[in-house]
């Protein structure tokens, strides 16, 4: 028989992402996915990307009333979709940022090269 998570285990609360893919070819449509958008960040979510957004759910039941009134306010267009993770997995997160790539592809131009590497 498997154990359950304790209501304050890190593999009990988790995070609830939205993620949605909205059509904004019209001016209507455009309104609409930012009505959505505002309407996410005015429930408390973080917006991690433009159609990603994340908020804490602390136990099953938050998370289905969060699912529900996500289903109310959800356009009827397009496509929402949502994903629980425990806050075990979202802790092993890793953000790599175009910063960050580009500040390590950048040389070093401080080192001395010695003289084994000169002569080649």
């Amino acid at each position: 028989m498997k154990n359950k998570p304790t209501p304050r285990s890190k593999y009990y609360m988790g995070w609830l992402l939205v993620l949605f893919d909205l059509p904004t070819d019209t001016k209507a449509e455009r309104r609409e996915a930012s009505r959505f958008r505002n309407a996410l960040l005015d429930s408390g979510f973080l917006m991690l990307q433009y159609s990603v957004y994340a908020k804490n759910a602390v136990s099953a039941e938050k998370k289905n009333s969060v699912i529900h009134n996500l289903k109310i306010i959800s356009p009827t267009t397009g496509n929402v979709q949502c994903l629980f993770i425990t806050d075990a997995q979202w802790g092993n997160i890793v953000t790599i940022s175009a910063a960050e790539v580009k500040k390590k592809r950048q040389i070093d131009k401080t080192t001395t090269i010695g003289e084994q590497l000169q002569f080649w």
